[in-house]
């Protein structure tokens, strides 16, 4: 079983970024920013091009599986998050496409699929993000 210390680490590291991004987007919005903010702007860039929203159900749902995992099996799968976060960020962009269908609009049509066009971003974020959770935790762990 792993240790407090090394979960309260892996746990941190799955919410930091999530908490750090949101925290940018709060200053962007209302100190650097103020006169500029459009909610559906905010809703389709935030929610669904960055993928916040998707994020946050993404670590509640590992947050769980970290509690019923081993320390090995739990440092493979970081390397395995960004792909296993893909259907947690397909999913908003599907729904708001059949909504969109639903009201009548073509443009879902093309929602439905243009997430893919985000997923060279998402992977590459993700693994840099993975990599240095992985090399900090083994500098501080090993």
């Amino acid at each position: 079983m792993i240790s407090l210390n090394r979960r309260l680490f892996l746990g941190a590291a799955l919410w930091v970024p999530i908490i750090a991004f949101e925290v940018l987007i709060y200053l962007e919005s209302t100190v650097w920013n103020p006169t500029a903010f459009n909610w559906e702007q905010f809703l389709t860039i935030h929610v669904l091009w960055f993928g916040s929203l998707a994020y946050i159900v993404f670590a509640a749902w590992a947050t769980r599986k970290l509690s019923r995992t081993t320390e090995q099996q739990i440092v493979k799968k970081i390397w395995c998050a960004p792909l296993m976060f893909i259907p947690f960020y397909a999913a908003p962009w599907v729904i708001s496409g059949l909504g969109l269908l639903l009201f009548g609009q073509l443009s879902g049509l093309g929602m439905m699929v243009m997430w893919v066009a985000f997923l060279p971003y998402l992977l590459g974020v993700g693994y840099v993000i993975s990599g240095l959770t992985v090399a900090l935790y083994r500098t501080f762990y090993s």
